[in-house]
């Protein structure tokens, strides 16, 4: 390690706040927690999507917005969130929690449309899936197959021990789980989320479509279930 790499990594560690940052989970350069408006660790959200924030960022999947966004627009309803197009194709949301919690990030989906020819190589870009967030928890569908769907459910491990132990306890096995939750677990249910992988998970689910080798198409989210019982009944808490 260079000397200047060295100064650098003793300056992240002597500041508790900016070595919890460099350590948070992230999708398209866009962290969990994040306020709408509102800095976090002196990066606003308007940051990333007109600066060039996040170009070295660790544990971060899909890139970056800086000026990959097409368009953007913030909903109020039925809660608010923000819908962004990509100049590339694909399609990022992110969603707020409560104005009492203080309209912060609960959830992040980045969706990679559906392809009639893929040529992405789905091996290469699971892999990146994995550098970003490290093995499967959870894993569904067949490591090896070339063609069908494989979902991915990856427990953030920058949680507190104490919470982390406990979404990792609940989590089932795959081959305990039902055909219907198995077959119906693309569809964005948070509530079915809820459910199976209880309460207070956080983390990322990654469901990636796959032919002959090839990336059909592709969602990722990261997700928080605590927060994102602000503004959702996701059923009673187990």
């Amino acid at each position: 390690m260079n000397r200047l790499a060295v100064l650098a990594l003793l300056a992240l560690l002597s500041h508790p706040a900016l070595a919890a940052a460099a350590e948070r989970w992230r999708l398209a350069s866009v962290p969990l927690d994040m306020p709408m408006d509102d800095g976090l660790d002196d990066q606003a959200l308007e940051g990333l999507y007109q600066g060039d924030y996040g170009t070295s960022m660790p544990h971060n999947f899909g890139g970056y917005l800086g000026r990959n966004v097409k368009s953007s627009g913030l909903k109020e309803s039925p809660f608010w969130h923000i819908d962004t197009a990509l100049k590339d194709g694909r399609a990022l949301q992110l969603w707020f929690s409560s104005a009492e919690d203080g309209r912060k990030i609960f959830g992040i989906r980045l969706e990679t449309p559906w392809v009639d020819k893929p040529g992405r190589d789905a091996a290469r870009v699971l892999a990146d899936v994995q550098s970003a967030y490290g093995k499967p928890d959870l894993e569904l569908g067949s490591p090896s197959g070339k063609t069908g769907q494989r979902i991915q459910v990856f427990v953030d491990r920058t949680m507190a021990k104490e919470r982390s132990a406990a979404v990792m306890a609940h989590l089932p096995a795959a081959d305990k789980m039902s055909p219907a939750d198995i077959e119906n677990f693309w569809k964005d249910d948070l509530r079915a989320w809820a459910r199976i992988l209880g309460a207070d998970f956080r983390g990322a689910i990654v469901i990636t479509g796959v032919e002959n080798g090839k990336l059909t198409a592709q969602q990722v989210e990261l997700i928080d279930l605590t927060r994102a019982r602000t503004v959702f009944n996701l059923g009673e808490a187990k």
